[in-house]
């Protein structure tokens, strides 16, 4: 009860204080660059990414380096994948669907066998290249009536300050655009809403665009084909835009004055890091596989872009034209550190054979600590705000996350050069208390050649997934407004590669 007290008015004060920083990084961020879906080769995608036990594919340099040390030739390998994803939005009843697709590359990668340097050293391979982590491309839109404003927000951040504190992104441009005015006598403002219940029609659009991608160099060793190890060095690289598009109207003319509301907030973050993997693959009998990874925190150094703009329309009382106003904010730029959380996985594989068939089973388990999360925001700055920004956002990394185990499995049917493959995983919902679903659920299936020298192979993955979403906060949490959104993603992924 006292940890859940000191929460609640730690946050009322960070709340307080957003207005006054130029910083932009919430909960939001340390979950976009933590959940990791591998977007890798097409054999890989096809087993749902339990592979960690088997090796001998480039995809398994961002998951278990040991793997690499299973090729038994040079290979070269490049994979594009399409992307399709299909959010289903609905806010109050109101059901919108909207869609987005886009084709990327998912992987391009060398790996370089060498010969053995004894009877016990079987393999010393090196592996570089490019493999996608997770692909951002989305796009989802609400509309309804229903009670409640943004203005709300705007006056809670404003109320309290002087014209020069309101800060350059929120309260300032609707201060500016009018959407609220004032202060009073005790610094309080007010606005064309009276209670702020008042019931308006709302629309938003957001689109997201962007990767989590990895470069790698990776090495691996073969022991007397009974152990393997290897290890990865990784510099992932992120690139993350996002627009909201939030606007509010008086559709039914019951609000005196107000007409409506334009409020828009662009986004664009990048930056680059770096981590290490290690693992191993043993073998106690030739046909049975265990595996086991871990993987260090990403070190993330992060560039924030931002800027919003809000045009607000009203009749004044007597007037007999409607005033149009709007506000621009500056173009704010932020440097800050982000550390992701630390995982390990561990897998256990089978390969059987009967008459002209040949095959493998494989199951693993990941565990992934997202709150071991952790930001900072003062490496270029000396502000106090800042500090205190980022040790209430670190306390809220670790007051609503938590831990995580994902469980993945899938099989490969080989019949001469043939292949096929099917797989599926649960991916645990991030936080402490899952109040949507506690895990979300995708299924694969692929198709592969293998010829003596050149390979192709294809997947078709589908994964689904829930959560709430709310244009906009507030101190009291229930009069937010509370979209629910069902997200259904395809992904086809096509690998052609070469032995060398």
């Amino acid at each position: 009860m006292i940890r859940h007290f000191l929460y609640t008015i730690s946050t009322f004060i960070l709340f307080l204080l957003i207005p006054l920083t130029a910083s932009t990084q919430t909960l939001d961020d340390a979950l976009r660059y933590s959940i990791h879906e591998y977007n890798s080769t097409a054999r890989f995608a096809g087993v749902s990414g339990a592979f960690s036990p088997l090796g001998a594919d480039v995809s398994i340099a961002s998951v278990n380096p040991a793997g690499i040390a299973e090729f038994r030739k040079s290979e070269v390998t490049a994979t594009i994948n399409y992307f399709k994803t299909q959010n289903e939005s609905n806010l109050d009843g109101s059901i919108l669907n909207r869609s987005a697709s886009q084709i990327g590359l998912g992987n391009i990668a060398a790996v370089f066998h060498q010969r053995p340097f004894s009877d016990n050293i079987k393999t010393f391979n090196l592996a570089i290249g490019f493999n996608q982590i997770t692909n951002y491309k989305e796009t989802f839109e609400y509309s309804g009536t229903g009670s409640g404003t943004i203005v709300q927000r705007f006056l809670e951040q404003a109320n309290g300050r002087t014209l020069d504190e309101l800060g350059n992104f929120e309260a300032g441009p609707a201060y500016d655009a009018e959407a609220i005015f004032g202060p009073d006598d005790l610094g309080n403002y007010d606005s064309d809403f009276v209670t702020l219940t008042e019931t308006v029609s709302r629309n938003e659009v957001v689109e997201r665009t962007g990767s989590l991608n990895e470069v790698f160099i990776a090495i691996g060793s073969n022991i007397k084909n009974k152990l393997s190890w290897g290890a990865t060095l990784g510099f992932p690289f992120a690139k993350f835009t996002e627009s909201r598009r939030y606007d509010e109207s008086d559709s039914d003319d019951n609000i005196a004055g107000f007409n409506s509301l334009d409020f828009n907030q662009n986004l664009n973050t990048s930056g680059v890091g770096f981590n290490l993997k290690v693992g191993f693959i043993y073998k106690p009998i030739p046909r049975l596989r265990v595996g086991a990874a871990i993987h260090s925190k990403s070190y993330f150094l992060l560039t924030d872009e931002f800027d919003t703009d809000i045009a607000y329309s009203y009749r004044a009382d007597g007037a007999d034209t409607d005033t149009n106003n709007s506000a621009l904010s500056p173009l704010s730029s932020f440097e800050y550190e982000l550390q992701g959380p630390w995982r390990a996985l561990a897998g256990i594989g089978y390969l059987y054979s009967f008459g002209d068939f040949k095959g493998f089973v494989s199951g693993e388990i990941e565990y992934v600590k997202y709150n071991s999360a952790k930001f900072n925001l003062t490496k270029n700055s000396t502000d106090p705000l800042d500090q205190f920004f980022e040790d209430d956002l670190n306390n809220e990394v670790t007051g609503f996350l938590g831990s995580a185990l994902n469980y993945r499995m899938g099989t490969e049917l080989a019949y001469k050069m043939a292949r096929i493959r099917l797989g599926a995983s649960l991916q645990k919902s991030p936080f402490q208390e899952a109040t949507i679903l506690e895990y979300d659920p995708s299924f694969s299936v692929g198709l592969g050649y293998r010829g003596n020298k050149y390979y192709v192979d294809a997947a078709l993955t589908a994964r689904s997934s829930s959560t709430n979403y709310s244009p906009y906060s507030l101190l009291d949490i229930d009069r937010e407004p509370l979209v629910g959104l069902k997200q259904s993603r395809a992904i086809v992924t096509l690998t052609f590669g070469s032995k060398l």
